[in-house]
């Protein structure tokens, strides 16, 4: 039982079972075969990762468009070549995640950290709060938040050209 009293029960989804498309504004739709082989279809779906850092590909959740919990993909590559495609394509757009290649500046100030940095799209500027904001993910990854809520990604930090090492050096 959950603390409202009801219970809550985790529905796994079968990946043969389930069709995604996109309507001609964009919206995405969830079509569900249940297991007496009825058809339900759900309008303006959202998909969330439940570990989208950590394993990004596995355990997506469905929810309705009034927030209700549809179920739980185990895995992402299950579904039909169509369907992961708009999945995948949702979760790049829902966790833009822009790759840091180089870091031109930063400085802590105030318990500021500011940041001048090249990104896989771009250069980019930006602040974060505290050093809290800024998760270590063995054995060499980081995911930063600025004050925003937008995140940043360096995939290993050891790849750095040596003049971003010595600037990142600061954090470590």
């Amino acid at each position: 039982m959950d603390i409202a009293g009801t219970k809550s029960i985790l529905k796994i989804l079968d990946p043969q079972a389930i069709r995604l498309w996109r309507d001609a504004v964009g919206d995405l739709h969830l079509e569900l075969r249940t297991e007496e082989g009825e058809t339900v279809h759900h309008e303006r779906v959202r998909p969330l990762r439940a570990f989208p850092l950590t394993a990004p590909d596995t355990y997506i959740t469905f929810f309705s468009e009034r927030n209700d919990y549809l179920g739980v993909l185990e895995r992402l590559d299950d579904v039909d070549e169509r369907t992961e495609e708009l999945l995948r394509d949702e979760m790049e757009r829902r966790y833009f995640l822009p790759q840091i290649i180089q870091i031109h500046y930063l400085r802590i100030h105030a318990g500021i950290i500011s940041w001048r940095v090249e990104t896989d799209r771009g250069p980019r500027r930006f602040d974060v709060r505290d050093r809290d904001d800024i998760r270590f993910i063995p054995p060499r990854r980081m995911v930063i938040k600025d004050v925003d809520g937008n995140r940043f990604e360096i995939q290993d930090y050891m790849e750095l050209d040596d003049r971003s090492l010595t600037l990142l050096e600061q954090l470590l």
